[in-house]
């Protein structure tokens, strides 16, 4: 059973994806989205898996757990990561005190809180204190990809026809101020090709920062296609067509989008904040540089000399050994079994 708030955003997919990898071995699984909902008064229950901290989920199981002893592990999605306390201290201060009563407690008495990295892992340790709980890098990743689909690619080289014949380096995601987008316009300005083209593929908006970055962009226009937001099959498509993903991000807990990625066979670039850069250069999937103005600009030059093709053979490779999904729902059920 996992326990879920659905105002969790991004994490609901990947809930999802686990939700139906757990089916798939046999085990029968249900994702309950509220505190009253049956499933979860029930007793006939392997396990619990509680997503996100500072809500209902975690403490629940642990309330049901304290009455039934039934197993229960905890996601943090990245709500330990240091970044939070350096950027809204006074946010942290609550949390901290809301851990001395309760959340803190959650941890120490569940089976295991599930990291979805090493690096999540490594950076939750000193976050709250007290700091104890038995930490398991269960790794999340994502389920197999869709096939190839052609007609969607024509349509999308429809709706985008400068990017026909051209060489293309691609950002998917938020153009929110800790993804980074502003260093990579500013990494793009200084030398792009003419067979070159950055694809910014993410929700428009009107705040601040996006005009911002609209505005960084003007400088180069002809080279930067703004494709507005994509998802399903045209995100897929938009993936696969892809020469190589950037993803130039300050905090980024797990960055499904480049898990997506590798499952295609596109190379990626990432910033050392981005939590799977450690499985990304152990497979030699990608290239890994640090979050600040020199770091991407050595991304984009390393992305100009296009050595990361002789990388495509790895990327499946990854995906498939470290960040198929299937692999955390065999991680969770042995860890139930064993309890």
């Amino acid at each position: 059973m996992h326990s879920l708030d659905l105002n969790e955003g991004g994490v609901s997919s990947s809930v999802i994806a686990l939700d139906r990898a757990i089916r798939k071995i046999g085990i029968n699984s249900r994702i309950c989205t509220n505190p009253i909902d049956e499933q979860i008064k029930g007793k006939e229950k392997t396990g619990m898996v509680a997503h996100g901290l500072w809500q209902w989920p975690s403490l629940e199981a642990m309330r049901i757990h304290q009455k039934t002893k039934v197993p229960f592990v905890v996601f943090p999605h990245g709500m330990l990561d240091p970044w939070f306390k350096r950027k809204y201290p006074f946010k942290h201060f609550k949390k901290q005190i809301y851990w001395w009563l309760k959340q803190g407690e959650i941890l120490r008495r569940a089976n295991a809180v599930c990291f979805t990295t090493e690096e999540e892992k490594l950076l939750a340790q000193n976050t709250f204190w007290p700091s104890k709980f038995r930490s398991v890098v269960t790794g999340l990743g994502v389920e197999d990809p869709p096939a190839k689909n052609l007609q969607t690619e024509q349509k999308l080289f429809g709706r985008f026809p400068g990017l026909k014949n051209k060489r293309t380096l691609r950002y998917l995601g938020r153009f929110h101020q800790k993804k980074g987008v502003d260093l990579l316009l500013n990494a793009w300005s200084r030398k792009p090709n003419d067979d070159e083209i950055l694809v910014l593929a993410g929700p428009k908006t009107k705040d601040s920062h996006f005009i911002k970055l609209k505005n960084i962009a003007s400088q180069n226009a002809e080279s930067i296609v703004w494709t507005g937001m994509l998802e399903g099959v045209q995100k897929w498509s938009m993936l696969r067509m892809a020469d190589a993903l950037i993803l130039p991000s300050h905090q980024e807990n797990f960055g499904m989008v480049v898990a997506e990625a590798l499952a295609v066979g596109t190379p990626v670039y990432l910033t050392d904040k981005v939590n799977l850069w450690r499985e990304v250069i152990e497979s030699n999937a990608g290239y890994v540089d640090s979050d600040d103005q020199l770091g991407i600009d050595r991304l984009v030059d390393k992305w100009n000399t296009k050595s990361h093709h002789e990388m495509i053979p790895n990327t499946i490779s990854c995906f498939q050994e470290k960040l198929h999904i299937k692999q955390t729902a065999q991680k969770i059920i042995s860890m139930f079994e064993s309890s």
